[in-house]
């Protein structure tokens, strides 16, 4: 059991009553979840193991009652999303400059309490980089991955741009007044550097070039945007050139990278468990099953190390709980889209077009990751990243979610 296990259990206690009344307020949302969660849970019946089953059906109960806490708090306007977006923002500076301590002295600083792995260079297993001959280890923070660093900065990133965009009435003392915003993001942007993951800078660079183009949209405050802009750019230019030498081999992608033939092939296993089991083999099961069935060793990887998840959670949630299953979650997921994209439509108002597109890219870059990796789904960061970001959509959804 995880430290946050214990908090997030006294979180969904004090606010059991309010995640009962937005249920019932929501029957849209209660049809969703109420198929999608009795179709995880009936996956038990399926799997190998099924008290490791039952443990992971617990472990996604919790954080998605925690999401219905708090797109109900919000709702009600008890907590403020713009805390929520600053302590993101706030957080993912900690990481990166954690991140940057790693990266410097190539190993795990000693802060195993707050989560940190044993980390360097010379230890089996710890995610490294080889730039120039040489093995460098990319910087984990206090996530068990480097690549679930990435995603929780990217978070942190577009948190800061609401705050760097965010529409004043005065942009006189610009400059000393977005000071920390600035920093914020450099720090950010370079821990972001750090971690090179690849996802994690196509999505950034896509992403950020799309919320630019959005914002430019509104003539009033096309000006002020404009300059913005050219701050993020600027920020973009400079660290890219400050870490090119690390950018720019790391930037290359081939077929016959381990990482990219690796996920082909757990892609594969994917496909070919959803096609005999429509109906899943269990929550958590996934690996078992392959490695109980020989499946890793039929398409081609003998080695105990490369036993993992599947490295696509739409793949990976249709093999565990079946077909129907990922049908109502991306059902889930596409509603809320259609959503965030129609009232972006309606919104001529900067402030509340903001926060949208900023949610709107928040999701998008947790859903891009889903296509490349697992943690989304079987590690407690990532589910708690995906379902916190969902419980904020929610809590917008229709509703005064902004202070006048």
């Amino acid at each position: 059991m995880y430290a946050s296990d214990i908090l997030l259990i006294l979180f969904l206690v004090f606010n059991f009553k309010n995640i009962c009344r937005y249920i019932c307020e929501n029957k849209v949302l209660s049809g969703f979840l109420g198929v999608f969660l009795p179709i995880a849970g009936f996956s038990i019946f399926f799997a190998s193991y099924k008290i490791l089953a039952f443990f992971n059906f617990i472990r996604l109960v919790l954080p998605v009652l925690a999401a219905l806490a708090i797109a109900g708090l919000l709702k009600k306007g008890l907590i403020s999303l713009e805390k929520i977006l600053v302590v993101l923002a706030a957080s993912a500076v900690f990481q990166s400059l954690l991140a940057f301590l790693q990266f410097f002295i190539q190993k795990s600083l000693g802060f195993k309490y707050l989560g940190e792995s044993v980390l360097g260079v010379g230890i089996p297993g710890v995610s490294k980089v080889i730039i120039g001959g040489v093995r460098i280890l990319r910087a984990y923070g206090t996530f068990p991955h480097p690549n679930i660093l990435a995603a929780f900065l990217l978070l942190g990133l577009f948190s800061c741009f609401y705050f760097l965009f965010k529409e004043n009435k005065s942009e006189k003392n610009f400059l000393i007044g977005k000071l920390p915003v600035i920093s914020a993001l450099f720090v950010i942007v370079f821990g972001l550097i750090l971690t090179f993951s690849r996802t994690a800078w196509v999505l950034g660079l896509v992403l950020s070039l799309i919320y630019i183009f959005y914002i430019l949209s509104f003539k009033a405050y096309r000006f002020q945007a404009a300059y913005k802009s050219i701050i993020l750019i600027f920020i973009f230019l400079l660290i890219v050139g400050a870490a090119s030498q690390l950018i720019f081999p790391r930037a290359k992608i081939s077929l016959n990278e381990v990482s990219v033939s690796q996920r082909i092939l757990y892609n594969k296993i994917g496909l070919y468990l959803i096609a005999v089991h429509p109906l899943g083999i269990g929550l958590g099961n996934q690996v078992i099953y392959s490695v109980k069935n020989d499946l890793y060793q039929t398409f081609g990887m003998d080695q105990v190390w490369q036993w993992q998840p599947i490295h696509n959670i739409y793949l990976l949630i249709g093999s565990e709980i079946g077909v129907l299953g990922l049908a109502i979650f991306l059902a889930f997921i596409i509603w809320l889209m259609i959503f965030l994209v129609k009232d972006l439509a309606k919104k001529r108002d900067l402030k509340d077009a903001n926060i949208l597109l900023i949610a709107g890219l928040m999701i998008l870059s947790l859903l891009g990751f889903g296509l490349f990796d697992h943690f989304l789904w079987t590690l407690q960061p990532g589910r708690l990243m995906l379902w916190l970001i969902l419980g904020i959509i929610l809590g917008i959804k229709g509703g005064k979610y902004l202070p006048s």
